[in-house]
């Protein structure tokens, strides 16, 4: 009925003019259509846009609230300003700077490292005891920092490293000069701590030399971007604002076309 009435209103006679016609009309359509799905495509690539920059602004944001304690803390431990790169290089680049001063700054808050030497030193041993047992480096220095840092059997043992406690606040008690007893809630964490350290060095020695793998240079790339990420986050930061408003003007531009275009009635 809605052809009919359309070929009706056209005026259409003859064979040869209601095809012409008809073929005008497919075109017009075809032309609305066309419009409508570049509206569309450009639509969902804006909202790609807002995405990838909301996420940008994410990473940067993030970054720059870790990196000011992160900075604190390495200053209130004596560490030099070269802390990050050595975590950095311990750890191959597998870990974003962002991860890594995260668990850097669990550890400086519990007490863990005497100093950022060994920090670097156990955060390498993390990645390769991770590695040996087909996990990533995060996942080995996150293991080993809450490990140490909360005393978890749990934990450590994700790294394979084993902690008799008896044994660690005995010889922790000798090396004092001092009664197993005796030693304060503070000296058994240190105790364990040491024991875990100790272990932790007897295991990867036992590994042989580094070698990266496939896996390895993945998480480099992916430590690269979000380290990118939160460099062009906070160069982009002026920008983002103005950004986010002409976005949100194109999107109320789509939506007002399609508002207009639901309103047109192609079936009378």
């Amino acid at each position: 009925m809605a052809v009919k009435n359309l070929l009706i209103k056209l005026g259409l006679k003859g064979d040869k003019q209601t095809k012409k016609a008809l073929k005008d009309v497919d075109k017009s359509f075809l032309d609305i259509a066309k419009s409508a799905a570049k509206v569309a495509g450009a639509f969902y690539a804006a909202k790609g846009v807002v995405r990838g920059l909301n996420e940008i602004a994410n990473i940067s944001s993030a970054t720059q609230q870790v990196a000011s304690g992160f900075n604190s803390l390495t200053r209130e431990a004596g560490f030099s300003a070269n802390t990050l790169d050595k975590l950095t290089k311990a750890t191959d680049g597998t870990v974003s700077s962002l991860d890594l001063m995260t668990q850097a700054n669990n550890a400086m808050l519990l007490g863990i490292f005497e100093s950022e030497d060994q920090m670097a030193n156990m955060f390498d041993s993390a990645q390769r005891l991770s590695a040996a047992l087909g996990q990533d480096t995060l996942f080995g220095v996150e293991s080993l920092v809450t490990g140490l840092g909360r005393q978890s059997k749990l934990m450590l043992d994700n790294l394979g490293i084993m902690v008799d406690a008896k044994t660690a606040n005995e010889n922790f008690a000798e090396s004092l000069g001092k009664t197993v007893e005796s030693l304060t809630d503070q000296e058994r964490k240190q105790a364990f701590i040491n024991e875990a350290l100790k272990q932790t060095d007897m295991l990867v020695s036992q590994l042989g030399e580094e070698n990266l793998t496939t896996a390895d240079r993945i998480d480099m790339l992916k430590a690269s971007s979000v380290n990118m990420a939160g460099v062009l986050g906070e160069a982009l930061t002026p920008a983002f604002n103005s950004s986010l408003d002409l976005m949100t003007s194109f999107a109320d531009e789509v939506a007002d076309f399609t508002n207009v275009l639901a309103k047109v009635d192609f079936s009378s």
